[in-house]
């Protein structure tokens, strides 16, 4: 008898506490959503160890103030030209750490706040390696749709970052 009442129970539990099945869908969704923003950091911060194309759509664009561009302001590239930033800047920096982080989430978008070090160990904008290690923090908006992160928009502390390096005063 218990054992035929107890679904009878648990459903009439979720139903008073206002848990629903789509609020649990929704959740286990932004928490997947949060995997897959995460996911963007390891790829930043390994340089190689994560298949783009396994996290970002085919039309992926990435919104972000280089510090490797001259221009000023952020600059849209698709996936390819990402991975390029990604590989020039592991080209000078090396021993990246992820030292904090924090998301949240709502809907199809992430933000996740990170704070990081890395090692200046190769040429940098015309700078010879310093062999500091600097820290600096950003924040990373992304929207998924389809599992895949469709648009990326980065600030982060370029002038403290650049400052650490020496290039600014």
């Amino acid at each position: 008898m218990i054992k035929r009442l107890l679904p009878l129970a648990l459903t009439i539990f979720l139903c008073l506490f206002g848990i629903t099945s789509n609020a649990i869908a929704q959740s286990n969704n932004l928490q997947e959503n949060k995997k897959i923003a995460m996911q963007a950091i390891e790829l930043w911060l390994s340089g190689t160890n994560i298949n783009p194309e396994a996290i970002f759509a085919s039309d992926y664009i990435n919104n972000l103030d280089s510090a490797t561009n001259s221009s000023a302001g952020p600059q849209k590239r698709n996936l390819k030209e990402f991975e390029e930033e990604v590989k020039k800047f592991h080209s000078a920096f090396e021993d990246i750490k992820l030292l904090n982080s924090m998301q949240a989430a709502e809907g199809d978008l992430v933000s996740t706040h990170v704070i990081i070090s890395a090692k200046h160990n190769g040429s940098f904008m015309g700078e010879t390696p310093t062999k500091k290690t600097i820290t600096w923090d950003a924040v990373e908006f992304v929207k998924i749709k389809d599992g895949k992160i469709k648009e990326t928009w980065v600030t982060w502390d370029k002038y403290g970052f650049l400052k650490q390096l020496g290039i600014l005063k």
